[in-house]
C-alpha cells in the first residue's frame, strides 16, 4: 500500500514531510520481482519505512500523521490477465515506466515473480479512476510494438 499512501505524485507524503520537517523513505516498489538475494545478504523488510528529522518530536509527529493517513486510505482492486511472456518482458525492460505510472496515479501494480508463468496482474489504487488509468497504461505497455519484441528499423 506504500504508493497508495503516498498518493498521486507523492502528494500526501510531501504534505506530511513539510508539516513535520522530516523526510520519509519507502522501500523500493518491486522487492520480490526478481527473487534473487546474493549469498550472505539479507533483504530489507518490505514494510520498513524510514523517517528522519531534526528532533524526535518531529519524527513522532510524522509517524502519527502517517498512521492517520494509512487508516483513511481506501483500496480498490482490479485484476487483469496478461500473457506470462509479456509480463516477463515488462519486468525486464519496462519496470521504470511502470514505476512512473504508479507514481502518477498513486496506485500499485502487483506482478508475479519473473519467470513464474502466471498471467494475472493486480492493480490497486485509492480511487476507481486511478485504478482504471493504471490498467489502461499497463495494457498499453503490454500491447506496444516494443513489448512484442518487434524491431521496427
Amino acid at each position: 500500500m506504500h504508493t497508495l499512501v503516498c498518493g498521486r505524485t507523492r502528494k500526501n507524503i510531501k504534505l506530511i514531510e513539510s508539516a513535520t520537517n522530516t523526510a520519509i523513505y519507502f522501500p523500493p516498489p518491486f522487492p520480490r520481482v526478481f527473487g534473487y538475494t546474493p549469498p550472505g545478504a539479507h533483504r530489507r523488510n518490505e514494510d520498513e519505512v524510514f523517517i528522519t528529522g531534526e528532533t524526535q518530536e518531529n519524527i513522532n509527529q510524522a509517524k502519527l500523521k502517517l498512521r492517520e493517513l494509512v487508516m483513511s486510505v481506501k483500496m480498490f482492486v482490479k485484476d487483469v490477465m496478461v500473457s506470462p511472456s509479456k509480463i516477463d518482458n515488462i519486468l525486464l525492460d519496462r519496470l521504470d515506466k511502470v514505476r512512473k505510472v504508479m507514481e502518477m496515479n498513486g496506485s500499485y501494480v502487483l506482478f508475479p515473480q519473473l519467470g513464474s508463468q502466471r498471467g494475472m496482474v493486480r492493480c490497486q489504487g485509492s480511487e476507481v479512476l486511478h485504478v482504471e488509468r493504471t490498467v489502461r497504461e499497463i495494457m498499453a505497455l503490454v500491447s506496444s510494438k516494443y513489448s512484442l519484441g518487434l524491431d521496427l528499423r
